[in-house]
């Protein structure tokens, strides 16, 4: 039996670069040895919501479903797209409103973007609705204290970066007691 925290890492943008991806993956690179660490790579699969579709049997559906059950902790990175969350990170919430996978499991969602205020307060009244356990409410630290301000920065120069790794280290602290 592993003792292994599994960390689902979910990021609320399809770009292949965005902010929130490239702040996952050094996450990734940062992870220590006792985290199983996956991001999730098929949210542009999920279908757009349509109750009366919930129950079918749809593979993308349940994969998501699935990893997130898998998970012990699940850490988003979403951006704000018009004042709020964007529509994939929105959709793939949907999916799971009903169906229990994010009751009680330890949710972390840190901020990335400068730009990104009122996403943060709908993740949490969402989330919260939801049943997950909110680490931003519960504890500050489970939340970068300052957005990353090196918007085409790669995952490696996030690391390297004298500010910036040591928060991402100590974000990785405060996971880890969730």
């Amino acid at each position: 039996m592993s003792n292994r925290k599994n960390v689902l890492a979910v990021c609320g943008s399809l770009r292949t670069e965005s902010l929130n991806l490239r702040f996952l993956r050094a996450m990734e690179l940062l992870a220590p040895a006792s985290v199983n660490y996956q991001i999730y790579p098929d949210l542009a699969d999920l279908p757009l919501f349509n109750p009366d579709r919930d129950g079918c049997d749809n593979r993308a559906v349940s994969a998501w479903r699935a990893a997130l059950a898998r998970a012990d902790l699940v850490l988003l990175a979403s951006p704000e797209y018009a004042l709020g969350v964007s529509g994939v990170m929105k959709n793939a919430l949907d999916w799971i409103v009903g169906s229990g996978e994010l009751t009680d499991k330890p949710i972390a969602f840190p901020n990335v973007s400068v730009r990104a205020v009122a996403a943060q307060q709908q993740l949490t009244t969402t989330l919260g609705l939801m049943g997950g356990n909110v680490l931003e409410a519960c504890s500050p630290r489970a939340s970068l204290d300052l957005p990353l301000v090196l918007p085409e920065a790669s995952a490696q120069q996030l690391l390297d970066h004298a500010e910036i790794n040591p928060r991402l280290q100590a974000l990785w602290q405060q996971l880890l007691l969730a």
